[in-house]
């Protein structure tokens, strides 16, 4: 008999405190300069890690609790008799086989002892629990490798773990790209910030992002090969690789142990078969194995959609009040990039064309900032920049974009190539929106337009 009840180490509470330690020293750790230089506060940095600890920790509860059926056959086979033992050892041989290498556990050897050994003599009862030991230190080292692993990918899913960029949130939480530049680049946060104000107060720029982000929203993303993404991130699913927990499924090969016991009784046939049929038989899971992409292109995800263009008039008729809501709604639809993978193309056009491209928002903010920076002068002449959309339009990858034209459109009429050119990239998939600025505006314009909305 064991001298000491066998029992699991691991506790869903000394996890929780394990995972939070580990949260904290490896915050603290990466951001150790910006909290020396003080870019970042100690307490700011503190309630970002307990919000993200209270937010995930209670997975460790899924993860606690994927071992407990294979847990429970353990305890069952504990009290068995030497006779019952050998029987069960038989019978769940081809589990132990696969769930454990023959370097950890060799079935065959105990199962051949046993035999050998008197059945109610000393030795045997003695190889049982040495069997019974081993099985426990297995079982409890495979599920604390388990627990720690998702608690090290809880800390890598943290966005606060990269210095380089100081103290930030997720992308997609509200103001954390302000809070961001204001501790990291104070003075493009201070060229930025009126233009985020009235962004967020004017009903008609606030519309039209929302409508062009419900666009995006569902559509199919792609990959390019342009990435980012680490090659640690790109993973397979290997027949070969470690049994990590256990799930549920019709996968004969990686049965549990506990499911073989309704083979064994006719009486249980029709259940298994039901279970099967269900697949809700108890199954061992494999562990993902990373992929080794040295020889594969990096990629990220980008839309089905084409980018968004915007055409901005940059008049002098655009001065004043106008001008700032012009640039607050080009920041807004510029912003769109970061959560729906879409690049923005911004034309400005007076007498002249200007053009930039938006393809990370974050890399490509101090250009923006240039661009606000400009003042509004000149004339207005609207049809080099239509006509430039047009262009892109019936390039590869530009098909299916959402043209925004910002305008007072106080211009003459559209001439007829132009609308029937219009008209042809909205059979393709194209929308048109325009944000109105004045009172007096050549509705041609307007028109060919999906929807527009009355700036004031």
């Amino acid at each position: 008999m064991p001298t000491v009840k066998r029992i699991r180490n691991i506790r869903l509470k000394d996890l929780k405190v394990v995972y939070l330690e580990r949260l904290r020293a490896e915050c603290y750790a990466k951001l150790e300069d910006c909290l020396r230089e003080q870019t970042v506060f100690p307490r700011e940095l503190e309630a970002y890690v307990w919000d993200y600890y209270q937010k995930t920790s209670p997975s460790l509860q899924e993860f606690y609790s994927r071992y407990t059926p294979e847990w429970e056959v353990f305890y069952e086979s504990e009290p068995l008799s030497p006779s019952a033992m050998l029987d069960f050892m038989k019978r769940m041989k081809p589990a132990f086989a696969k769930r454990y290498p023959l370097f950890e556990l060799d079935i065959d050897y105990y199962i051949g002892r046993m035999e050998m050994l008197p059945q109610a003599g000393k030795e045997r009862k003695e190889l049982q629990e040495s069997f019974l030991d081993k099985w426990h230190r297995l079982l409890n080292a495979k599920e604390y490798d388990y627990q720690y692993h998702h608690i090290d990918e809880l800390c890598r899913g943290f966005i606060l773990l990269d210095k380089r960029f100081g103290l930030k949130t997720e992308a997609s939480q509200p103001g954390s790209r302000i809070k961001w530049l204001m501790l990291n680049h104070p003075e493009l946060y201070r060229r930025i910030f009126p233009y985020e104000r009235q962004m967020e107060k004017n009903a008609s720029i606030r519309e039209l992002v929302r409508v062009l982000g419900k666009r995006s929203a569902g559509e199919r993303m792609s990959f390019d090969s342009l990435s980012g993404i680490s090659k640690e991130s790109l993973v397979r699913h290997a027949v070969q690789s470690d049994i990590e927990g256990i799930t549920v499924g019709d996968n004969l090969n990686s049965l549990l142990p506990a499911e073989y016991c309704c083979l064994s009784d006719e009486r249980l046939h029709p259940v298994f078969l039901r279970k099967y049929v269900e697949k809700r038989l108890q199954v061992f899971d494999s562990r993902s194995v990373a992929v080794d992409s040295s020889s594969r292109s990096e990629r990220h995800p980008v839309s089905g959609q084409g980018p968004f263009i915007v055409c901005v008039d940059t008049s002098g008729s655009m001065g004043g009040r106008r001008e700032m809501l012009a640039k607050s709604a080009v920041l807004a639809i510029a912003r769109l990039t970061e959560k729906t993978h879409r690049r923005c193309y911004v034309i400005n056009f007076a007498e002249e064309v200007q053009t930039l491209l938006v393809r990370d928002f974050r890399t490509d903010l101090p250009m923006l900032a240039e661009f606000l920076a400009h003042s509004f002068d000149g004339g207005t002449d609207i049809r080099p920049a239509v006509g430039e959309a047009l262009v892109m339009l019936r390039n590869q990858g530009w098909k299916r974009s959402d043209v925004v034209l910002i305008s007072d459109f106080e211009l003459p009429p559209a001439d007829d190539a132009l609308l029937e050119s219009v008209r042809k990239a909205k059979l393709s998939g194209t929308s048109f929106y325009a944000l109105l600025f004045g009172t007096r505006p050549e509705p041609d314009y307007l028109n060919f337009c999906d929807k527009y909305w009355e700036v004031r």
